[in-house]
C-alpha cells in the first residue's frame, strides 16, 4: 500500500515539473505539435488552457476543426494573443469571420480548399474586408477577385506594408484585369494554371495590371497553356531587377498569347538576372520570325539561367534563342540548369 501512494505521489511530481515550466518552454513543445494537437493541450489542466493562444504561427484547416463556429472561434483566440504567422484551409470562406481584423499579424497564408467535387464547386471570394495592417507576405491560392467599390479589382491596396505577394490559380470575376497596387511590394510571385478546380471557374483568362508598385524588383510568373496578358506602368517595369519565367504549352498557342511573353520582355528594360525554362524558350520560339525582333531591352542584363525541364517537358533548347535574349548584353554570364524537384527560384537567385 505504501509503495502504490510513493509511486502514485511520484507520477503526480512528474506531471507537476512538467506544468511548471516556463510559458516560453511549453510554448517551443507545442511549436513541434500540429495545431490540432497543441489545441487539444488546452484539456490537461488550467495551466495549459491559454498557452496554445500564445504560439505566434497558426496552420488551422477545415478537416481539423469542421465547426464553422468553432473554427472561428479559435482563430479569434488566436488573434487576441497577437499571432504572427496564420496558415488557413477553408472549403468556405464563412470560415473567416467577417471584417476579419488583426493588428498583430506579419504574414497569412491562405488556401480555398474544394476536395473532389471540383466541378460543383463555387469560387470563394477573397474578402476585401480584411484589416491587416502590419501584413508583410501574403499567399493566396484558388481564390477568386471581384470589384470593389471603385470598380477596379485591386484587392491588395490596402495592405500598405505587403513586401511578398504570391497568387496561384487564382481567377477574377467579371471580365476585368488583376490590378496589383502595393507602395511596398517588393516580391511578386504569380502561378496561374488552368487545372483542376481553376478550369471550372469563369475568368480564368483576366489580364494582370502591374499598376503601383514602385518597390518591385522580383517577379515570377509561371503559366500553362494561356499566357495571361502582363501590363502596367513604365515605372513599375523599370524598378523590376530579377525574372523568373516558366511557361508550359500543352497545346498549340495562339499567336497573341505567344506574344504577350514577348512583349512582356520588352517592358524589362533593367533587369539584371533573368531566369527562364527551356519550355518559355520553345513559346517564345513559335512566334513568327522571332530571331529577327530587335528587343529594345536587356541592356542591363548580367546574367541569364536557363532551366531544362526533366523527360516529363520538353527539353530541347531552341536554336538561336539565347543568343536572342542575350542580343544587348552578350557578356552576360549563362548558366544551364536541370531542373529538379524543390528548385526554388530563391535559391536560383543567389547561386
Amino acid at each position: 500500500m505504501v509503495r502504490r501512494k510513493r509511486q502514485r505521489k511520484d507520477n503526480q511530481n512528474e506531471q507537476d515539473r512538467i506544468s511548471d515550466l516556463s510559458d516560453c518552454l511549453l510554448l517551443h513543445i507545442l511549436s513541434v505539435l500540429n495545431t490540432k494537437q497543441a489545441i487539444q493541450t488546452s484539456i490537461l489542466s488550467k495551466r495549459w488552457i491559454n498557452v496554445w493562444k500564445n504560439l505566434p504561427s497558426l496552420t488551422l484547416s477545415c478537416f481539423d476543426i469542421r465547426n464553422i463556429d468553432l473554427f472561428q472561434k479559435t482563430l479569434k483566440d488566436a488573434v487576441s494573443h497577437n499571432i504572427k504567422h496564420l496558415k488557413l484551409v477553408v472549403s468556405t470562406i464563412e470560415c473567416i469571420p467577417p471584417y476579419f481584423s488583426c493588428l498583430s499579424l506579419t504574414s497569412l497564408n491562405l488556401k480555398a480548399f474544394y476536395g473532389k467535387m471540383f466541378h460543383l464547386a463555387q469560387p470563394q471570394i477573397f474578402p476585401n474586408s480584411l484589416c491587416l495592417p502590419a501584413l508583410t507576405t501574403l499567399s493566396l491560392e484558388y481564390f477568386a477577385f471581384r470589384r470593389s467599390d471603385d470598380g477596379y479589382v485591386e484587392p491588395f491596396s490596402t495592405f500598405n506594408m505587403l513586401n511578398t505577394l504570391t497568387v496561384r490559380s487564382c481567377v477574377v470575376l467579371g471580365g476585368q484585369s488583376l490590378r496589383i497596387s502595393s507602395t511596398n511590394l517588393g516580391n511578386l510571385t504569380i502561378h496561374l494554371y488552368r487545372g483542376q478546380p481553376y478550369k471550372y471557374f469563369p475568368g480564368s483568362t483576366f489580364g494582370i495590371e502591374l499598376y503601383h508598385a514602385p518597390s518591385l524588383h522580383t517577379f515570377v510568373f509561371t503559366a500553362d497553356d494561356y499566357i495571361h496578358k502582363l501590363y502596367g506602368s513604365k515605372s513599375v517595369f523599370s524598378s523590376i531587377k530579377h525574372v523568373y519565367f516558366d511557361v508550359v504549352c500543352y497545346c498549340n498557342l495562339q499567336r497573341r498569347n505567344q506574344s504577350n511573353i514577348l512583349d512582356l520582355l520588352v517592358e524589362l528594360a533593367n533587369i539584371e538576372s533573368l531566369t527562364i525554362t527551356s519550355t518559355t524558350l520553345m513559346v517564345l520560339s513559335n512566334f513568327p520570325d522571332v530571331l529577327k525582333v530587335k528587343l529594345p531591352s536587356l541592356l542591363n542584363l548580367k546574367s541569364l539561367k536557363v532551366i531544362t525541364h526533366p523527360v516529363s517537358r520538353p527539353t530541347t533548347i531552341p536554336n538561336g534563342m539565347v543568343h536572342f535574349l542575350l542580343q544587348n548584353s552578350p557578356l552576360a554570364k549563362v548558366d544551364y540548369i536541370k531542373y529538379k524537384k524543390g528548385l526554388l527560384f530563391d535559391d536560383l537567385l543567389h547561386r
